[in-house]
């Protein structure tokens, strides 16, 4: 479909690559004006060498740096998915640990683990093709960006302050790691990756190519 797409896009004169060029082109017309000395440029250029696996790193950093510093935007969305992606590896580990803790047979477990994942997959589903879609035309994204963040906090402090019983603290139970776990990865699959996605519809064709590379490293 992404090939189809860009066919048009050739086809009517709109595709939003050409933007991307004009801009890489007008950056190496002021290099070249500025330094003044296109020759020694030219040929230092033919013989160097292709660019090292450092180079390319520092190159990718300086690339976050300037789509960060003209795009703020995407700086918010870089640290929301880093603090997203931290809590969802610790209510993983979390699952994982409670579940080999409660069900010790390889079989039983392996297959609590199938149902979970069906059920967080169908419920995705429904959410991402069924409710987002008849929701958003009343509902706002960023009403769902401020709630999405509330319920998985929500969610990490009922595991994270336990329950007294007597005089001890009940660790929590595998239903409520799995709940939490649940809820994560439903709203990972189906509200942040739609909301992700709309992040990157009123950019420039440079900051949203940019911005992804930046932010799927």
């Amino acid at each position: 479909f992404g090939d189809i797409a860009y066919r048009i896009a050739e086809k009517h004169g709109f595709n939003p690559a050409d933007e991307h060029y004009r801009k890489k082109e007008a950056k190496l017309k002021a290099a070249a004006s500025k330094g003044g000395s296109n020759k020694n440029t030219a040929s230092t250029s033919s013989s160097s060498s292709p660019p090292s696996k450092h180079d390319k790193e520092e190159s990718l950093i300086v690339k976050a740096k300037d789509v960060f510093t003209r795009v703020p935007t995407l700086w918010a969305l870089f640290c929301e998915i880093l603090a997203c992606q931290g809590l969802s590896t610790v209510l993983n580990v979390c699952c994982v640990t409670k579940v080999a803790e409660v069900i010790p047979d390889d079989a039983e477990r392996a297959d609590w683990m199938g149902k979970f994942f069906a059920f967080t997959n169908v419920v995705s589903s429904v959410l991402q093709f069924g409710v987002l879609p008849a929701t958003s035309s009343f509902l706002e994204p960023s009403t769902l960006w401020k709630i999405m963040p509330l319920i998985m906090m929500t969610m990490s402090c009922v595991l994270a302050f336990p329950k007294r019983v007597g005089k001890e603290l009940a660790d929590p139970t595998l239903n409520m790691v799995g709940a939490a776990y649940a809820v994560m990865k439903i709203l990972e699959f189906s509200v942040r990756r739609m909301l992700d996605e709309m992040v990157y519809v009123p950019l420039d064709y440079e900051s949203r190519f940019v911005g992804k590379e930046v932010i799927s490293v």
